[in-house]
């Protein structure tokens, strides 16, 4: 297992993920939300943010003092942040309130790299109960945020499931101090250039084989070769974006701009909907139509993608994230793409037979190793400073992003403690503008999440001009759930 040293070196997807907190990029900050059947409970939410203290989530960078050396991770020593609420929230409101927390900066180079919050729910006025002061109480709501920096959903739902059942933290190591940590940043830096010279005789042999071979064993020699599959491929976890330095093959669409989301300019709002379900309903429509709840959530998002206008008539490519993530690893992310490209007529039948098998296939060949040599070698990018990354062709936005969660452990579903009535899990790029995901290519981050009788489908709308505001996303998506005859309750 990858850092087990003394030193717990950043990843490559931990290096990228933290430059978007001091770049120009907008960082990347995952969200659990609860919904509860009653007032939220303080002594409980003050006992998780201890448990959350004293484990992974809870740390911060130590820049390394040699020249090439990866930076560290060491215990954050800062308190952990809670926002008991003692403010409200219509239900009506809950979905802005949602965002507002999502939408609060954290950083994790300092310590500061995740939060936790709670307000009750009230009736809407004139709603409850005969009350004049905006409704009864009739819940509660719960939202942690992390950064992506420190945490994928595989290493956030490990943290929660830690701390919730007072089971033994992941602890970060205190890193070492004065010439040790001179001596440790060294070998690491040496480590690194190492890496980054047995790539570039690797390039320079491929490029001298390929100066003597024919045209047409080149293309043969490129053809994807078998590997071994993953251990689990039926469930997996969140990651909401690529960990790849070169752009990704996903076709990108620039025709059909509208004007509209130019002229939001950088006042556009990336807009997010969760959407409740019943757990049952979504299981029986998806065995009615030959595939499971997870098959069910990738033609879903395929749809949704079509009815936003894009790729009409063509193959829907999506993304699904994989979790690589072993017991007691302490990497902050760990997660693969797989990658499924479905058939226009396909979804047009929702034949989530079809569905089912291309999601095993792609699941099955996560892992298996690239034919030829990378473009450029992740430890050389990691070395770089932050001007020259920039600079750098930077990865693009799947058009679909399925993350399925699927049923999380109790210690995930009932972290807050109380009747937990839905949880629901999203990604969030917080300030991305129109102009930076345009750039990107758009597309559609969604993530399915089943607690109890309650399966909840958060989507964000990373696409500014097909999907430009909150109702427009509503009506898209609660369009698709009535094609499938599965009621929505949006928050």
């Amino acid at each position: 297992m990858p850092n087990q040293a003394s030193a717990l070196r950043l990843q490559f997807a931990d290096d990228m993920f933290l430059r978007r907190h001091d770049g120009e990029a907008s960082p990347a900050v995952n969200q659990v939300l609860w919904r509860l059947d009653g007032p939220y409970d303080a002594d409980r939410l003050r006992e998780l943010a201890e448990g959350l203290a004293a484990g992974s989530l809870h740390r911060r960078v130590v820049r390394a003092r040699v020249p090439g050396a990866r930076h560290r991770w060491a215990p954050a020593g800062t308190l952990p942040v809670l926002d008991l609420q003692t403010a409200a929230v219509a239900e009506s409101a809950v979905g802005t309130w949602a965002q507002a927390q999502a939408d609060l900066p954290l950083d994790p180079a300092r310590g500061r790299s995740w939060r936790l919050a709670a307000a009750d729910v009230v009736a809407d006025a004139g709603v409850g109960a005969g009350m004049d002061d905006g409704g009864s109480v009739v819940g509660g709501i719960v939202s942690l945020t992390c950064a992506h920096a420190v945490a994928d959903g595989a290493a956030l739902i490990d943290a929660l499931v830690r701390a919730s059942t007072h089971a033994d933290p992941i602890v970060v190591p205190a890193p070492e101090r004065g010439t040790r940590a001179l001596l440790a940043d060294a070998a690491d830096a040496a480590a690194q250039a190492a890496a980054v010279a047995r790539w570039a005789r690797a390039r320079a042999r491929q490029s001298a084989r390929g100066r003597r071979t024919p045209p047409a064993t080149l293309l043969i020699e490129a053809a994807p070769t078998p590997a071994a599959p993953p251990a689990e491929p039926g469930a997996p976890l969140v990651e909401p974006v690529e960990t790849s330095v070169t752009p990704s093959a996903e076709p990108v669409e620039t025709s059909g701009v509208s004007v509209s989301a130019g002229e939001a300019g950088d006042r556009w709002r990336a807009p997010v909907l969760h959407l409740e379900l019943p757990a049952g309903r979504v299981a029986q429509v998806a065995a009615e139509h030959g595939g499971t709840p997870n098959t069910w959530f990738v033609a879903f998002l395929a749809r949704l993608v079509h009815a936003t206008g894009r790729f009409p008539g063509e193959p829907v490519p999506v993304a699904l994230p994989v979790s690589t993530r072993g017991e007691d690893d302490p990497r902050a992310n760990s997660t693969k793409i797989a990658r499924v490209t479905i058939p226009a007529d396909v979804l047009a039948m929702r034949d989530l037979g079809w569905v089912r098998a291309a999601t095993k296939e792609a699941y099955t060949a996560v892992g298996r190793a690239e034919p030829g040599v990378s473009p450029v070698p992740l430890e050389l990018v990691q070395m770089l400073p932050d001007t020259v990354v920039s600079k750098l062709p930077q990865p693009s936005v799947a058009a679909a992003l399925a993350s399925n969660l699927g049923t999380p452990p109790e210690g995930y579903t009932h972290a807050p403690g109380g009747a937990v009535r839905a949880v629901a899990t999203l990604s969030h790029y917080q300030g991305a503008t129109a102009a930076e995901l345009r750039a990107a290519g758009g597309g559609l981050v969604a993530f399915c999440t089943t607690a109890g009788h309650a399966t909840v489908l958060s989507v964000a709308g990373l696409d500014p001009d097909r999907v430009a505001d909150a109702d427009t996303l509503r009506d898209l998506v609660l369009a698709e759930a009535d094609v499938w005859q599965i009621p929505a309750e949006p928050w």
